[in-house]
């Protein structure tokens, strides 16, 4: 086996790792986004949340929400990423490291981001609930 062929099937083990770390991103994100918005809106006009919990979940709201555009974002780079690898061998050899480092940014940016707004959504609970 050459090494197109063995950095090829790498790539495709690599971004079949990040496409199921996206989509479980993705489900958990959207659904944290959904109940958590649902029971906030009702709360809230019940009275029942102070302003800090209100404010700490809509910091966790915007952070889910850059999580989700992030992997979105790095999904898009992979499909263009695999388009040159099959079409253009020759740039993406080149940039090689620039992509790869795109990447990881989007993917260490978009888990950061969406640890962190779960984080702050049960920061927001806990203040609601001791109240």
């Amino acid at each position: 086996m050459d090494s197109l062929e063995q950095n090829h099937e790498e790539w495709e083990r690599i971004r079949a790792r990040a496409d199921s770390l996206a989509n479980a991103v993705f489900l958990i994100a959207g659904g944290a986004l959904s109940v958590s918005i649902s029971v906030m809106v009702s709360a809230k006009k019940s009275g029942v949340v102070p302003e800090a919990a209100s404010s700490i979940a809509t910091t966790g709201w915007y952070c889910l929400l850059a999580a989700i555009i992030l992997f979105v974002t790095l999904k898009i780079h992979m499909i263009g990423q695999a388009f040159l690898l099959h079409v253009k061998t020759e740039v993406a050899d080149k940039n090689n490291p620039l992509l790869n480092g795109l990447g990881w940014l989007w993917g260490i940016g978009g888990f950061a981001t969406f640890v962190y707004g779960l984080v702050q959504l049960v920061r927001a609970a806990s203040i609601v609930i001791s109240n």
